[in-house]
């Protein structure tokens, strides 16, 4: 029989929220379910990142990874998407995500800033990559996002843009200025 630390260890993430243990484990009692928690980080097994969302003890992880755990769902976007697409080149230190709500959070010194989208726009995966415990905005994704949030931003480097994809993305949004920003940046992009 597996031990619950293997099952956190096969899963192959790092980070754990409440209710991945609860999932994982298979333990749906609440009660036993903290028992269990305070158990492992008593024994220096887990160790509390921020309320309600863990981490195995010694083990690295990810600022994506955490940034979906802390509030879910939510998916990695704006600045720093665009800064990992090599969109932006200005370097941001806040990890900034699209969740359901406006937040921020501070765990350990790294600000996590999380920017509220319409549920429609959210729950729909267009131009969304899911990669090892967490969801990124594509290119695409990420300058709509960034347009919806900001109409008038300006974006360093076009090259690695698809224009069919960007116009298809910019429809999930229902907003006549975003999508006439992208033909703007349609035209720029065929014009380069």
């Amino acid at each position: 029989m597996m031990t619950r630390l293997g099952k956190l260890l096969k899963f192959g993430n790092k980070v754990f929220s409440v209710d991945d243990l609860a999932v994982l484990w298979n333990v749906p009692d609440r009660k036993k379910l903290w028992e269990s928690i305070k158990y492992y980080i008593r024994s220096g097994r887990l160790r509390k990142l921020y309320s309600g969302v863990y981490a195995l003890e010694g083990e690295e992880f990810s600022e994506f990874e955490l940034a979906v755990k802390l509030v879910n769902p939510a998916y990695i976007s704006f600045h720093t998407a665009l800064g990992v697409h090599g969109i932006n080149f200005q370097h941001y230190g806040d990890v900034h995500a699209m969740a359901l709500v406006s937040k921020e959070i501070e765990v350990n010194g790294q600000k996590f800033v999380y920017h509220q989208l319409k549920k429609e726009v959210f729950f729909d995966d267009s131009g969304l990559d899911r990669e090892s415990g967490y969801t990124m905005a594509s290119p695409e994704r990420a300058v709509c996002d960034s347009l919806y949030l900001v109409s008038n931003m300006a974006f360093d480097n076009l090259s690695q843009l698809d224009a069919e994809r960007l116009v298809k993305v910019s429809k999930i949004y229902g907003n006549a200025a975003l999508e006439k920003r992208v033909m703007q940046l349609v035209e720029e992009i065929n014009n380069a």
